[in-house]
């Protein structure tokens, strides 16, 4: 199976049109067939993505709601009223706040501030953080940026105790709104153009509607790096906004943004990119680790120094919270062992010690690692706090719907939701969600990767690298472009600084950097055809210009096998202990097909060697399941191939619920080894077939002793993995492969040795004094 490379619109545009606009624009054709599957197809069109005009803003009062909201804050200015802001702790919220707090204060207005805390008050407005606000402020009015469309109740109270409300929002719209002023684009009846604005949009077309364009304009950094951070669609309005907004920010107007631009060592122009992976984090890291107030003032202060002190302290938040989400993705690794992988469509997840300021980020890494709609949910005193994150195709928002029955409340997005539950409902609620998840089609939860254009490598240029950033800027449902082109060898190697990211060169010199892809470089090994799929990226680094491609997934037309490896590596599970294979089921060969069925999740089978997997291939149709060879490609329990498994990968075992081994395990000790780690059938074949991976074996006394020396000797050896390990012994002493896997199997259960991982590495215990025949593994050795 691997991943399937599909092109994100089919649509083949007329090549006289685009040929026609391509010389109207002087632009590349390939570059105009980009636009053109993206729906950008006119001369207007094209005119409008290609230069930014700020008199492309569409009119502020054609947003339902706004006309009474921009009466009543100008009658507040005018009788200098007391006005909260209530905002929201995320980016986005945070800087909508920052805007109507920067702009209204500008007015004159008396203006506080209120982020909420993640913790302690949750998202949206809540009764306690009103009464606190009346209490301490005293406001005649209160406006909500980012929130407040399902606080019906809360919108109540407030107004029964004689303050006014204005609700400005942008998240999804139930049946029961507040009764008060709603500026929201996604009002049923709201005739606005672009029902897509994130919260600090609206805020900024508030500003445009009480102030004008110009007005509006000085708070345009700020709309764009929420419009990124929020990952609403970048077209049409959106796109615009942060257009100028990226503009905007080479002014340095904001104080606080410039520095945080500075601290992260960034040039202007900024991307969207550096928003997004750069500046976004940080401003989000307040909230999530502790006060989101202090990137408020971030964005509102005006001290260098106090700015700075923040700026540090969120930098510190930003680095604990990328450690706080490895440690908790590994406890849900955990947790998910006892799931039903291979039946549920969905990962749902419950932790009451988890830390809820990243329960967004966690639920976002499992619906992309497991490619299905993922829950993660944290005990929140009265009832559970969830939030969840989709895959394409999905509508989160709509799938809570059907169970809003279960539920105290919920909102969010299509992509993108939170919920509140009693710890009760749980277990219902799992049961109605995959039962709801099961009505969908199981293609949606293959693994696939979109691209736009197929393109020869030929094509790949420095200049047409230059003339995709007009692209920019790019980020949800405008992304940076992906290419697919087809090559063949390729040189590959792991990058110096950290071998878990890839570098290589195509044959026509092309350069290219995989993150992450360490598991997969297999599929660029061997001189078999293979589909890239990639970005490409122009950049300027010295005064030199210089073309990048960035990979995202690679498909070979043919599995790479190492013969010698894989039957090395599979004689090498001995250490994990002999055992008798009684745990095992045999089967016959006619009964393999059916046995191999063809469910999506769950089915596991294991080959020693090439030839086994290839004897197989055809008559199994392994091109239905992902193929590997050593390491799983991804923790997700797809149904799956893999030669020779690596038993250190991330290969969950758990998810499986049948486990066929095409080739006996030698001793039965892979199998054995299986067995503690899942509770899936676990099938032999009735022929034993374990000696053919004993070939190069001498278990002579001398033989082993020579081994022995070699890794006294050679001691300072540090790799990777037992595999590049033994690269590096080879190129020093010569011992064959099989040789010495057994002898590390035979010497680690003696005591002989020691072996650590991470990075891998051989000692010798000094004073151990055994015979050979002490190992169990010896004495099978020698027996065979």
């Amino acid at each position: 199976m691997n991943f399937h490379a599909i092109k994100r619109n089919n649509a083949e545009p007329d090549g006289q049109t685009v040929q026609s606009l391509a010389e109207t624009f002087g632009m590349n054709p390939r570059l105009l067939e980009l636009l053109f599957s993206r729906g950008i197809d006119t001369q207007e069109k094209i005119r409008n993505y290609l230069y930014p005009d700020v008199k492309n803003l569409y009119d502020p009062f054609s947003m339902k709601g706004m006309k009474e909201a921009t009466d009543r804050l100008k009658d507040a200015i005018a009788q200098k009223q007391k006005i909260v802001i209530y905002g929201d702790y995320d980016a986005d919220g945070i800087c909508a706040t920052a805007i109507l707090s920067l702009y209204l204060s500008s007015c004159g207005l008396d203006v506080y501030a209120h982020i909420p805390n993640r913790v302690g008050d949750g998202y949206g407005l809540n009764v306690e953080s009103i009464e606190s606000i009346i209490e301490k402020c005293c406001p005649d009015l209160i406006l909500t940026c980012d929130c407040g469309i399902s606080g019906s109740e809360e919108v109540a109270y407030a107004m029964d105790l004689g303050v006014d409300v204005i609700v400005t929002d942008h998240h999804e719209v139930s049946e029961i709104i507040p009764e008060c002023t709603v500026v929201n684009p996604k009002q049923n009846d709201c005739t606005y153009p672009c029902s897509f604005l994130c919260g600090a949009g609206v805020a900024f077309k508030l500003v445009q509607a009480m102030g004008g364009i110009d007005a509006a304009m000085q708070f345009a950094d700020l709309a764009a790096v929420a419009t990124i951070a929020d990952l609403v669609p970048l077209l049409d309005e959106n796109r615009l906004i942060v257009q100028l907004g990226l503009k905007k920010l080479e002014e340095e107007k904001n104080l606080g943004l410039k520095l945080l631009i500075d601290d992260q060592q960034l040039t202007y122009p900024v991307s969207s990119g550096d928003i997004a992976y750069k500046i976004a984090p940080r401003i989000n890291a307040a909230g999530r680790m502790g006060d989101a107030y202090r990137s408020f003032e971030l964005l509102t202060g005006s001290d260098t120094k106090t700015l700075c002190d923040i700026i540090n302290a969120v930098n510190e938040d930003n680095a604990r919270r990328k450690q706080l989400c490895d440690k908790l993705y590994a406890e849900a690794l955990e947790d998910l062992q006892f799931e039903d992988m291979v039946h549920n469509r969905s990962v749902i997840l419950g932790n009451p010690e988890w830390e809820k300021g990243i329960t967004g980020i966690l639920a976002a890494r499992l619906a992309g690692d497991f490619h299905r709609p993922a829950f993660v949910m944290v005990n929140s005193g009265e009832y559970y706090k969830g939030t969840s994150r989709s895959i394409p195709g999905i509508n989160i928002y709509e799938l809570l719907s059907s169970v809003s029955d279960i539920l105290v409340e919920f909102g969010g997005h299509s992509q993108a939701a939170g919920f509140s539950i009693a710890e009760k409902n749980i277990p219902m609620f799992r049961k109605r969600v995959n039962e709801y998840l099961n009505t969908f089609p199981v293609s949606l939860f293959e693994m696939n990767q979109e691209y736009d254009i197929e393109i020869a490598e030929s094509e790949l240029t420095l200049q047409f690298a230059k003339e995709l950033e007009c692209i920019e800027p790019s980020g949800n449902s405008n992304p940076r472009p992906l290419f697919k082109t087809t090559v063949e060898r390729l040189n590959v190697a792991p990058c110096k600084n950290n071998h878990i990211h890839t570098n290589i060169q195509t044959a026509d010199g092309l350069r290219i950097l995989a993150f992450n892809f360490y598991e997969q470089n297999q599929f660029l090994l061997g001189n078999s055809s293979k589909e890239l799929v990639m970005e490409l990226q122009y950049s300027v680094y010295g005064g030199k210009e210089n073309v990048k491609g960035f990979l995202k997934t690679a498909v070979p037309s043919q599995l790479y096998v190492n013969d010698s490896v894989a039957k090395a590596n599979y004689l090498k599970t001995l250490s994990l202990g002999l055992s008798d294979g009684a745990n095992c089921i045999r089967y016959t060969p006619d009964s393999l097909s059916e046995l191999v069925g063809d469910e999506l999740f769950g089915v596991l089978i294991v080959a020693g060697c090439k030839q086994t997997y290839e004897k197989f291939a055809t008559a199994l149709q392994f091109d239905r399941f992902l193929n590997e060879f050593l390491y799983a490609t991804t923790p997700n329990n797809y149904s799956r191939v893999i030669v020779s498994p690596d038993t250190n990968g991330n290969l969950l075992l758990s998810g499986y619920n049948k486990i066929i081994f095409l080739d006996t395990p030698p001793g039965y000790a892979l199998s054995a080894y299986f067995a503690t780690k899942t509770k899936a059938e676990i099938y032999v074949p009735q022929e034993d077939n374990q000696s053919d991976f004993f070939d190069g074996i001498d278990c002579e006394r001398e033989k082993f002793g020579a081994c022995f020396d070699a890794l006294r000797k050679n001691s300072d050896i540090v790799a990777d993995n037992i595999l590049s390990y033994y690269k590096q012994l080879s190129a020093r002493v010569a011992i064959p492969m099989n040789q010495f896997m057994a002898c590390v199997a035979v010497f680690s259960e003696l005591g002989l040795i020691e072996t650590k991982n991470n990075p891998f590495s051989i000692s010798v215990n000094k004073g151990v004094r055994c015979e050979l025949n002490q190992s169990s593994v010896y004495r099978f050795l020698a027996k065979l």
